[in-house]
Formats: structure tokens, sequence, C-alpha cells
């Protein structure tokens, strides 16, 4: 019986190592080594869509910052006359 424990501190080397051998002794499929490494990639990849999320949010508050400073430039260059 294998534990999630024990798969969340095992590398991502040993537990492609460790899927070869049972895949050596077994004629089924057996996933669970594989479905580790799939949950650890999917976390990856979470952790990257949110940190590309963040980006995305600060660069649209310089964006409107910057067109509010536009904005305010090209009234006040209006009222005064420019």
């Amino acid at each position: 019986m294998v534990n999630v424990e024990y798969l969340r501190r095992t590398s991502e080397e040993e537990l492609m190592r460790l899927h070869n051998d049972e895949m050596k002794n077994r004629a089924a499929h057996y996933n669970v080594y594989l479905d580790e490494l799939r949950r650890r990639e999917t976390v990856r990849q979470g952790d990257r869509m949110e940190a590309l999320t963040r980006s995305l949010n600060r660069l649209t508050w310089v964006i409107t910052i910057a067109t509010l400073i536009g904005v305010f430039l090209t009234a006040l260059t209006l009222t005064l006359g420019g």
C-alpha cells in the first residue's frame, strides 16, 4: 500500500524509477506514481498561472494610471489654452 505522504516527499526521479519497477511486475496498468507526477506538474502549472495573472494585473494598473495621467494632461492643456 502506497500512502500519500510517501508519494509527496519522493523525488520525481525516484517516482519514475518506482513506476518502471512496478510495471515490470504487473500486466495491468498501475498509475500511482504517474498520477503523482501529473499532480506535481499541475501544481507547477497552477503556480505559473497565478504568477502570470499577478503580472497581468500589475500591467493593467500601470496602463490605467498612464491613461489617466494622459487624459489629465490633455484636459489641462486644453483648459489652459495650449
